[in-house]
């Protein structure tokens, strides 16, 4: 057993985003010291880490204590992602190994722990994940890695002159040893923040993932200065990067846009795409690309992949499938695929007794795994980070596509069917087409071998086209994608038709949150109704159910239906938003007044991964909630045809959620968004006032108003925000002349004049401010703010 120091402690935190967590370090000392290093992603420092050490003597024992933290913020499709990381080792000072680790790793909706400690040439591996400890065999040379020192490589590369070397290295995250190799580049002069570092430039490869990283490594004190790794670089700082972190967008590094809009992704058959794909995780062929459903033809170089996917996935209608209970026989390469893993906790007695429920009916394997593949898809709600393991996706409800997964995968094992992740990237509609790192399942039914399915995207017994598999345990950090060909359904490549059927005509169009001035467009394209959700995706609609309601072919938690007027035409549109919120299982107790009927509901409920917490408690015999978005106590009222309790303030609605003992776990909130069909005439007016000027503007008005066939919604909010943002932008003159619009065409609005009154005084107009604010306290005498701002004008 060897010594290695803080070097693969940050190789370690550069695989953070293959493996989930690990740890950094730095030299030891004697007293407490500490080090930063800040982490940047595109250009934003999104995080850093701080790493202490000191010497303690504690019971008549010595050791150097370590303590490493760190934070990275992101975004993901929009969502946050705050990550901490807390490690803590203990080393021993004569021989420079750790004899204890401990790593804790929390992205706000799971916490992982592993413990490592080392005995006499043996590591003893112990995680939250995993039910039984692990031993592994430290002898024949194997390096420790710990934040001490790296005398190896210092002696081999810095003091000798190696220009390549192999190690053996315990991997204290999987507890397993694994070969590392480190390859000389160059010798290199860098300068960080102002000081200037003689280096010399090594490169590591971590032959069981394919990882690669650079370091730059001072040579006269052995330290770490800087390193990188798949468009992230670390650099050597001080405790000012604590200030300097902003939230980094991970979606340019897990991305390739092709600026290609397929609504209708479900019915993609096939696809030829060109990439430039470079991959960790495991070691990729050419020879592995390629298999039923797949062909691959092109390059593959130490992980980078370059050449042409041609995918055209084989459909499984369950001919043949084996009996159920599984009675294929188990070659050795398909026990592992049966056996409990980390984050795939297939022996957990919960997940064992639901996929028994689940399947208890299935005629055959094939049937199971679609039940299984259904639940997953139907009960877990999409979220990042979500769940992250299969008990915690379990548990919580909540997930990505890792999360959908491994659940997927344990639940199949836990019956005895084989299963495996499947990871790559998906093609979908965000940034107006792209394909995006994604994990799927794969299931194995005998003689017809592995059938792909994907839970997450709602394809419950099948993957369409646009899968591009790369391998188990892979990353997916594109470089150049571009679609080449595909084909929709048993259609020609590239030809599908766009004839609108009758029953769509009216539907289609532009519809507005007056509000947020947000447009949403209904269009038909590929063969499928869709919706463009703006700056987001465009989603393919399944047609209506019973109930007069659009789901997206891919997700349940989201659906649209139309209003229309008394002649029947479409007016307006409902989106309804769906958000799934579990009740906190340790809650303070109730109050003796509260009637019998109420007492179940009340409680405190948390949605982790938007970190959103609802209390819904007892007002006088009344149900009351803490509502997320009107940021307000709320009074509910039940609407027992409906099974939902509706918002007293909003057209929201919640709905209680029991669990198989009857005692309630979870609420469901629907957000209820009403969309007028059209767009606000404010858009045109201030495009008109951008070009021409504002009296252009006010113009373009009334030329709208006069010839107006019905796409234009006039609104005095509309009109106002329209003015307040003229306002914002110090166009306090045209600003001005669209309040006095506003004022003109809606009269009778105390709020109009209020407007005025506010830009007039703004524009150091005291008297028409004062003569606004008075017509706006005749018309609402409640309106304290022109009250204050009228005591204020008098004043002055």
């Amino acid at each position: 057993m060897k010594t290695i120091n803080k070097l693969n402690r940050l190789i370690l935190l550069a695989a953070l985003f293959i493996w989930g967590y690990t740890g950094l370090g730095q030299k030891s000392a004697n007293e407490a010291e500490i080090t930063y290093y800040s982490l940047d992603i595109g250009g934003v420092v999104c995080g850093y880490f701080e790493t202490s050490s000191m010497l303690i003597n504690e019971s008549e024992k010595e050791w150097i204590q370590v303590n490493d933290k760190i934070i990275m913020k992101l975004t993901v499709l929009g969502e946050d992602v705050d990550i901490s990381i807390n490690n803590e080792y203990k080393i021993d000072p004569e021989n420079e190994n750790y004899f204890f680790c401990k790593r804790i790793y929390n992205n706000g909706a799971v916490e992982l722990i592993s413990t490592t400690e080392v005995k006499n040439d043996k590591a003893y591996f112990t995680s939250n994940q995993e039910v039984e400890t692990k031993e592994i065999d430290l002898s024949e040379g194997v390096i420790l890695e710990s934040t001490f020192a790296f005398n190896h490589l210092i002696e081999d590369f810095i003091i000798g002159s190696e220009k390549e070397k192999t190690y053996k290295v315990y991997d204290d995250f999987r507890g397993e040893v694994i070969n590392k190799s480190y390859k000389f580049l160059q010798e290199e002069e860098i300068e960080l923040n102002g000081i200037s570092y003689s280096t010399i430039l090594l490169e590591e490869l971590d032959h069981s993932i394919g990882t690669q990283i650079k370091y730059w490594i001072d040579v006269p004190t052995g330290d770490i200065v800087k390193f990188t790794y798949s468009g992230r670089t670390f650099c050597l700082s001080d405790a000012s990067v604590k200030k300097k972190i902003q939230t980094a967008d991970f979606d340019d590094v897990i991305f390739a846009k092709v600026d290609k809009i397929i609504p209708n992704v479900q019915e993609i058959t096939y696809m030829k795409v060109e990439a430039k794909i470079k991959s960790e995780g495991e070691w990729i062929t050419a020879e592995s690309l390629n298999f039923p459903g797949q062909k691959f033809t092109g390059t593959v170089n130490e992980n980078l992949v370059e050449g042409i996917f041609e995918i055209e996935p084989l459909g499984y209608d369950g001919t043949n499938a084996p009996a159920f209970p599984f009675d294929y026989p188990i070659v050795d390469s398909l026990q592992k695929y049966l056996e409990h893993e980390n984050l795939i906790e297939s022996n957990h007695p919960e997940l064992i007794k639901e996929a028994k429920e689940i399947t208890k009916e299935a005629k055959d394997s094939w049937e199971a795994a679609v039940s299984l593949s259904k639940w997953v898809s139907e009960n877990i709600q999409g979220a990042i980070p979500g769940g992250t393991s299969a008990i915690n996706t379990y548990k919580t409800r909540l997930g990505e596509c890792g999360s959908h997964s491994r659940l997927l995968a344990a639940f199949c094992r836990a019956i005895g069917i084989p299963a495996r992740l499947s990871i790559g990237c998906m093609y979908t509609t965000y940034y107006q087409g792209s394909f995006g790192q994604h994990a799927w399942t794969e299931i194995f039914m005998g003689d017809v071998g592995w059938i792909a399915v994907d839970a997450t995207a709602n394809e419950i017994d099948f993957v369409d086209a646009g899968h591009l598999r790369l391998g188990e345990l892979t990353t997916f950090h594109p470089q150049e994608m571009k679609i080449l060909e595909y084909k929709i359904g048993d259609g020609d490549k590239n030809d599908v038709t766009n004839i609108i059927p009758d029953e769509y005509k009216d539907l289609l169009g532009e519809y507005s949150i007056i509000e947020r001035n947000r447009i949403f467009e209904i269009l038909y394209q590929d063969g499928s109704l869709a919706v463009d959700i703006p700056n987001k995706m465009v989603l393919s609609l399944n047609d209506a159910d019973e109930e007069g309601l659009y789901y997206p072919t891919v997700t349940r938690q989201v659906n649209f239906r139309f209003d229309r007027d008394a002649d029947g035409k479409v007016e307006a549109m409902w989106l309804q938003q769906l958000m799934q919120v579990s009740k906190k299982a340790e809650q303070d107790p109730i109050p003796e007044d509260t009637p019998d009927n109420l007492q179940p509901y009340l409680g405190e409920y948390v949605f982790a991964p938007a970190n959103i917490e609802i209390k819904v408690s007892n007002n006088n015999g009344e149900l009351f909630m803490s509502d997320p978005h009107t940021k307000s106590d709320t009074k509910l009222e039940l609407n027992e045809k409906k099974g939902k309790w509706k918002l007293a303030i909003s057209n929201n609605e919640i709905s209680f959620e029991k669990d198989e003992d009857g005692n309630v776990n979870q609420l469901t909130y629907y957000q209820n968004i009403y969309l007028h069909k059209g767009v606000l005439v404010s858009n045109f007016v201030e495009e008109t006032i951008e070009e021409s000027g504002v009296d252009e503007g006010i113009n373009k008005y009334f030329e709208l108003k006069n010839t107006n066939n019905g796409n234009c919604i006039f609104n005095e909010l509309a009109l106002n925000n329209l003015g307040f943002k003229l306002l914002s932008s110090d166009k306090t003159t045209e600003a001005i002349e669209i309040f006095k619009l506003n004022a003109a065409e809606y009269p009778d609005s105390w709020n109009v004049y209020d407007s005025l009154g506010e830009a007039y005084m703004k524009n150091g107009d005291n008297k028409l401010a004062i003569k606004n604010y008075k017509k706006s306290m005749k018309l609402n005498p409640e309106n304290l703010g022109g009250e204050e701002m009228l005591a204020k004008l008098k004043s002055e």
